[in-house]
């Protein structure tokens, strides 16, 4: 068994080609593509402090790439061990060929990694072959383990047609009223952008309606300047090189609404989307559009992505589960630890059941 250990940038200079063939050749989400990785450790600055490694045991390979970060568990400080996913990933899991739970000990007992106390992973795939090694390894103190995401889907077997007629009438409705409304707006036109597009022209229509989105009051729109502006300009191009399903509706010849998707070896994952305030039927308009251009390009699924919500589940009737899991070490202090943390596990799991019970199930119309 062999441990190499890198700094993010050699690990991209050295290891790129071989990491990227891994998500690659099997059915791992692209945001775990180096690539792809290196746009969201960049755009918010940490880069500097990741770490890879290669853990080799003959034909089995697995890459690693992680950052030691503290966190607190009920107020006590815990050294951690965490996946570079953590920062932002979709569907979380280790890349690997051949047997996980060995590469994975092997990397946790190398005497390069600093001490540490526990490994977290966050929004990993729940029964994955990730999820599943990070339950069963041997030794560990204590294994903490939270639901995660629900993550709606829909498989793609079928055409649009078809599709609509397992919708419910209120759905199909929808489709037609945003349409006319549209037009009677002044709908312009539905811009594409997909594999081999320009993304500066995208970019700067998305900086333009989030400017005017709800969004931007709530604190969550796309803003220049900001890490999540410098995440896009890094993300786009990749995109529009490895596949991208983006669409932006121009009403007055100017941009009102868009849905960005990544496309991924027949996967459509849904990445953002977003309109301004004052045409809410604009919203529903790009996302419509977007589903119906996946199945015209035969693509296999589209993936919502993001826990469930009303709108999402109008469309889909499966949902990916996902888990937040500590993997306690056997030392002295992990066992302690991760004591506290099952305590804080109980104390959450309360706090979840009294919230569920005082908040009714949310309703509503709103597709973004």
């Amino acid at each position: 068994m062999i441990v190499t250990l890198y700094d993010w940038r050699t690990a991209l200079r050295e290891l790129g080609d071989v990491w990227g063939d891994l998500v690659a050749s099997r059915p791992y989400n692209p945001s775990l593509h180096p690539q792809w990785l290196d746009a969201t450790l960049t755009a918010w600055a940490y880069d500097g402090s990741a770490r890879v490694a290669l853990v080799r045991n003959g034909g089995d390979i697995a890459v690693i790439p992680f950052l030691v970060r503290t966190r607190t568990v009920l107020g006590l400080p815990v050294r951690c061990i965490e996946l570079c996913s953590n920062i932002f990933s979709y569907h979380a899991e280790i890349p690997c060929a051949g047997a996980l739970p060995e590469l994975l000990q092997a990397f946790l007992d190398h005497s390069g990694l600093s001490s540490w106390d526990a490994l977290r992973v966050v929004n990993v795939v729940a029964d994955s072959p990730t999820a599943v090694a990070l339950k069963s390894l041997p030794g560990q103190a204590a294994v903490s383990v939270r639901k995660g995401e629900s993550s709606p889907y829909l498989r793609i077997d079928r055409n649009w047609s078809e599709y609509l007629k397992t919708r419910a009438k209120k759905v199909r409705a929808n489709i037609t009223r945003s349409q006319r409304l549209m037009q009677q707006a002044g709908e312009t036109a539905m811009v594409w952008y997909e594999r081999d597009c320009d993304p500066r022209q995208l970019l700067q229509d998305m900086l333009d309606i989030e400017a005017r989105s709800w969004k931007l009051d709530a604190g969550v729109a796309i803003v220049a300047g900001t890490p999540q502006c410098a995440y896009h300009e890094r993300l786009l191009p990749w995109l529009a090189a490895n596949g991208m399903l983006a669409n932006v509706l121009y009403v007055k010849d100017r941009p009102v609404a868009y849905t960005l998707c990544a496309v991924w070896r027949g996967w459509v994952g849904q990445l953002k989307t977003s309109f301004a305030a004052e045409l809410r039927d604009a919203g529903s308009r790009v996302i419509h559009s977007s589903l119906e251009r996946a199945f015209q390009n035969g693509c296999t699924e589209y993936d919502f992505l993001g826990d469930a919500a009303p709108h999402k589940m109008r469309w889909a009737d499966q949902v990916r589960a996902h888990e937040d899991v500590w993997l306690f070490g056997p030392h002295l202090r992990g066992r302690a630890l991760g004591a506290f943390k099952t305590l804080a596990d109980h104390v959450h799991a309360r706090q979840q059941a009294r919230r569920a019970v005082a908040q009714p199930a949310p309703t509503g119309d709103s597709e973004t």
